[in-house]
């Protein structure tokens, strides 16, 4: 490619929830082989430069780099939602560059933004590895918004905000698991747009293998936030990527997939905060929800 050799490495630290019988860490990481593995045995991962596991994002694939002959690189973003990204290069001595590398780029939805015209002459491989999170980085503390209760009927809540079993990790802190039958109408708790999700799996574990096998629905909301619904049933999705929803409105039944101890909804508000996604707390109907509260749901008319 007129004397510029590159290879694009990915690396998507792909948060994923942790419903386990134990509130132990989960490693992920990639091999050199380009493998990716589940573990929770830190000093085996630690080679690859593992993430901890807390909660879902798409596949790595959705956005992609690509980096023509004149050094032009571009990110295009093929989600319904904007994301954020970071860049690095593997060399940076006698790197030619026009912008500052380490700052995030956000990346509308569905399009391809120019980064900057990179250039190395250099004898070494120039490679580049991203990082990207859905969302923009926001602020917010807290969901002050009346969020309604995302499924139809009156259960109890088993784990909420902290929970010691496994609501330990940024992404998953503040949030709410509520045991319930399979089949069960799940409900979007508030008016988005569907921003990516996954039904296609089947079955559930305790092996953390299956942390990645964990069927969810997360919409965008106008403010930024951004509602999750983990564990739904398989091929019950009632929506697609893109779609407007209202609150109330019929979005999944609920299931028990992935990495999970027993039917339930895992449900959280969470936001981007510039590097990762983190859970922020939220009221359902103006009542911070706690464990061994009921809610009670009704599906919208």
């Amino acid at each position: 490619m007129n004397g510029f050799t590159f290879r694009t490495v990915l690396l998507l630290t792909s948060f994923l929830l942790l419903e386990a019988a134990t509130a132990g860490s989960v490693y992920r990481y990639t091999d050199k082989k380009g493998v990716v593995t589940f573990t929770d045995q830190y000093d085996v991962a630690a080679p690859f430069n593992p993430v901890e596991v807390e909660t879902w994002e798409p596949d790595q694939d959705v956005v992609r780099l690509r980096r023509n002959k004149m050094g032009s690189v571009y990110l295009y973003n093929s989600l319904y939602g904007p994301v954020t990204v970071t860049l690095q290069p593997s060399i940076i001595q006698g790197l030619i560059k026009h912008r500052d590398l380490t700052k995030p780029i956000v990346i509308p939805a569905r399009t391809e933004v120019f980064v900057d015209q990179i250039n190395y002459f250099g004898p070494e491989e120039l490679t580049f590895i991203y990082h990207f999170s859905v969302g923009t980085p926001s602020d917010i503390q807290e969901d002050h918004s009346q969020l309604r209760v995302p499924f139809s009927g009156r259960f109890v809540i088993s784990q909420a905000f902290n929970g010691t079993y496994s609501h330990h990790l940024p992404g998953n802190r503040y949030a709410i698991d509520i045991a319930m039958p399979e089949g069960t109408p799940i409900l979007a708790a508030k008016s988005g747009v569907v921003l990516d999700m996954k039904d296609s799996f089947d079955g559930h574990s305790t092996d953390p293998k299956d942390r990645g096998r964990t069927n969810y629905i997360r919409i965008m909301h106008a403010d930024g936030t951004m509602t999750l619904y983990a564990h739904i049933g398989t091929s019950t999705a009632k929506i697609r990527p893109g779609q407007h929803v209202k609150s109330g409105q019929l979005i999944a039944f609920s299931g028990n997939t992935g990495y999970s101890t027993g039917a339930h909804l895992h449900f959280a508000v969470q936001r981007n905060d510039g590097s990762k996604l983190v859970s922020i707390p939220f009221q359902i109907q103006g009542i911070t929800p706690t464990k061994g509260m009921t809610l009670a749901g009704n599906q919208r008319g």
